[in-house]
């Protein structure tokens, strides 16, 4: 029988004879001997033809090229001690080859496949396009079998925990879930449309009503979106669960033990934290910038509108009297050295990209601290150096520190430009440390949000609990579009390393607080109807409470094994314009499938 695996290959069966096939990796011609060097899916195999002894096979040898395909029988020999070679598993052995038979030859590759021949440079596209050739890479097939081998451990703990894998419907219905649906228009039922599902949410959701305990499942979720370095298009596969009688804390304490006993098991990288550090969606954006924040590092940003309260500075002060402004401060520690003033005008350049005028900052030099904002804090020394040291005192900053402040009335543009310019202060410093994990769970996000119109829609999940329930919705409703603003979600999310990994939330089970959350969204009792109906009703015949989770696998592959593209963790990914370069798809279909589904482009 034909051995494929040569990781089995070794000192062991010297003396046997073998019949192997793979992929011609290598190879070199030492005047009387080729040296084929032969690789199966993981393994490379060095075969010995010898001139002298089979001098036809010689010949059939010096007409391979890579990649040629060949099958090979031979006996397995000892190599000399010197010519051991130490980084296969193969290479205390050699097969002396006695037949070969080429099995199929191979044009001239679109780019290497060794990979100390740069092929991790070639562009992109042209290894989408050719895929299947840029599999033969180690590090590829590496990546796509550890990835095979983490989800089978994932699979295998969550049946271990009473999980039941249970398949949910791919053809489904349209569902508002954060993301544009990819329709599937019916040929039976004109006029109508089914969607790819942005997730399993309802199904599990009706898991849940149907007295199931514990459902897991490897689920495949479409979404419409643009693509990112961590983001696909199109598809992709994540890790959905759905618990009865589970809150946010028994999510929280599952994930951990996810993180402890499973991913750890996949990274070469460090746990900074055996359980990861929560805070809230408000903290983590004011301090942050962000809601995916990387705490690997420090660098937080403090809310300063107390010291700028009153003072003589009126265009901080002024702000400080303002509910909805911010004016933040970052100190940056042992850092006045490293930042020279044009270094302090790429952060400003920042701000500008997000509509602010510009920056503050306070220099702790060897003379002391200096600032071009100094004169306005005051109209004289000493009422200048009383708020200098009231920084100071404030900020517990010392000599070699730099202090940067940011401001503005749209506490939003505040966040976004904060969050920026702590990513780039913390590269520009090399702050962040890829060998390391800080796993940050982020809650109580924002039930709703205000929309680009200026209406209300929903902040995470439509089908989340609010805190408070009913009578919150209630109240807020009354009070204002504020009111509603403010009012908090049951969600929460798991962050590591400033990619959002982790989605998830408890459910709302009861249909009358659904139906009113849906209506505050802007949906009319006949869109509830026509969309959600089934949910209401599954309701009304009673649910236990329930919680659930998302894990999106390849931003967490990504993470796990170092990767800077989620694509490089995927099987056959779209490329960044959301083109299937191997197959040429997005595609154009004949005119008789559209007229069988009652289509027409319309140009």
């Amino acid at each position: 029988m034909l051995e494929t695996n040569f990781g089995k290959i070794n000192k062991e069966v010297e003396g046997k004879e073998l019949l192997v096939g793979g992929f011609t990796h290598n190879i070199r011609d030492h005047g009387g001997l080729i040296f084929i060097d032969l690789r199966s899916q993981n393994e490379i195999l060095q075969c010995v033809i010898d001139q002298e002894k089979n001098p036809d096979l010689f010949k059939v040898a010096e007409s391979i090229s890579p990649e040629f395909v060949i099958k090979v029988s031979g006996v397995i020999s000892l190599r000399d001690a010197e010519l051991v070679n130490p980084n296969v598993k193969t290479g205390e052995v050699e097969l002396i080859v006695n037949s070969l038979e080429i099995v199929s030859s191979a044009k001239t590759l679109p780019f290497p496949i060794l990979e100390e021949k740069g092929a991790t440079k070639t562009n992109e596209d042209l290894r989408l396009k050719h895929r299947y050739l840029d599999f033969r890479r180690s590090h590829l097939k590496e990546v796509i079998t550890k990835r095979h081998k983490f989800i089978m451990d994932v699979r295998n703990w969550f049946s271990d925990q009473d999980f039941l894998e249970i398949p949910t419907p791919i053809l489904a219905n349209s569902s508002p879930e954060g993301a544009r649906d990819f329709l599937v228009p019916s040929r039976i039922h004109t006029g109508k449309f089914y969607a790819l599902p942005q997730a399993p949410q309802q199904f599990k959701q009706l898991l849940m009503v149907g007295g199931f305990n514990k459902y897991f499942q490897i689920a495949p979720c479409f979404r419409d979106e643009d693509p990112r370095s961590d983001r696909l298009v199109g598809d992709f596969y994540q890790i959905d669960g759905e618990i009865a009688w589970a809150d946010a804390d028994d999510i929280y304490n599952l994930s951990n033990r996810i993180v402890n006993e499973i991913f750890m098991k996949h990274t070469d990288k460090k746990l900074v934290d055996s359980e990861m550090v929560k805070i809230t969606y408000d903290e983590s954006m004011d301090k942050y910038g962000t809601d995916k924040p990387d705490l690997r590092y420090d660098l937080a940003w403090q809310n300063v509108k107390g010291i700028f309260s009153g003072c003589k500075f009126k265009v901080f002060a002024d702000l400080a009297d303002q509910p909805e402004s911010r004016i933040q401060a970052l100190v940056i520690k042992n850092a006045v050295d490293k930042f020279s003033r044009s270094n302090l005008d790429k952060i400003q350049d920042i701000g500008r990209e997000f509509g602010l005028p510009g920056i503050a900052y306070i220099q702790y030099g060897e003379e002391g601290p200096k600032s071009p904002i100094f004169k306005f804090f005051g109209e004289n020394e000493a009422e200048i150096n009383s708020k200098v040291s009231e920084i100071t005192s404030t900020l517990s900053t010392e000599k070699g520190d730099l202090v940067l402040f940011i401001a503005n009335s749209d506490k939003n543009l505040v966040r976004k430009a904060s969050g920026k310019m702590r990513t780039h202060i913390a590269q520009k410093l090399d702050l962040i440390d890829d060998e390391l994990l800080k796993f940050v769970w982020v809650y109580d996000f924002p039930f709703f949000e205000q929309a680009d119109d200026g209406s209300i829609d929903f902040g995470h999940n439509p089908f989340g609990k609010c805190q408070g329930g009913l009578e919150a919705f209630k109240a807020a409703q009354q009070q204002g579009q504020e009111a509603l603003l403010n009012l908090k979600a049951i969600q929460y999310d798991i962050v590591v390393n400033g990619y959002e990994i982790l989605s998830g939330g408890v459910r709302n089970q009861n249909p009358i607080e659904l139906s009113l959350g849906f209506e505050i969204a802007g949906y009319t009792k006949e869109e509830i109807s026509n969309q959600f109906a089934h949910m209401m009703e599954a309701y009304s015949y009673g649910s236990p409470t329930h919680a659930g989770f998302a894990w999106g696998i390849p931003r967490i592959l990504m993470v796990l094994f170092g990767e800077e593209n989620v694509r490089e963790v995927v099987p056959f990914p779209k490329n960044g314009s959301g083109v299937d370069a191997l197959t040429n798809s997005p595609s154009k279909v004949s005119e008789k499938q559209l007229a069988e589904l009652n289509l027409e482009i319309k140009e």
